[in-house]
């Protein structure tokens, strides 16, 4: 991820996203405190990572699901609030959509 060291504005939506990814997940939000326009940032996000922007918002929420599904004790019904989603249909469609498994097969998982 050296790439985005070079461009203050990637390295500064990477920051935001750590900070917001749990209750902000559209890039307009992300683009609005960038003072730039959504399409600008996705064009940018993907000239310089290869990755739309929306691609590195729901890699970082995954990577926080998996974390949290594979060593905290929380339930599944709590990580879907902790993550913000509106309810366990819309967290396991998306879970599934990255991962190609639900998030009780992934938990379980060795």
């Amino acid at each position: 991820y050296e790439a985005y060291q070079n461009n203050p504005i990637i390295a500064k939506f990477v920051q935001l996203i750590d900070e917001w990814y749990k209750s902000e997940k559209s890039v307009a939000f992300y683009a609005e405190r960038l003072n730039i326009s959504a399409n600008y940032l996705n064009v940018l996000s993907n000239r310089v990572l290869q990755k739309s922007a929306s691609f590195l918002i729901q890699e970082r929420i995954l990577l926080e699901a998996k974390r949290l599904l594979k060593i905290s004790d929380k339930t599944i019904k709590a990580i879907v609030f902790d993550l913000g989603f509106y309810d366990n249909a819309s967290f396991s469609k998306f879970f599934k959509s990255h991962t190609n498994m639900t998030p009780s097969q992934f938990k379980e998982q060795p």
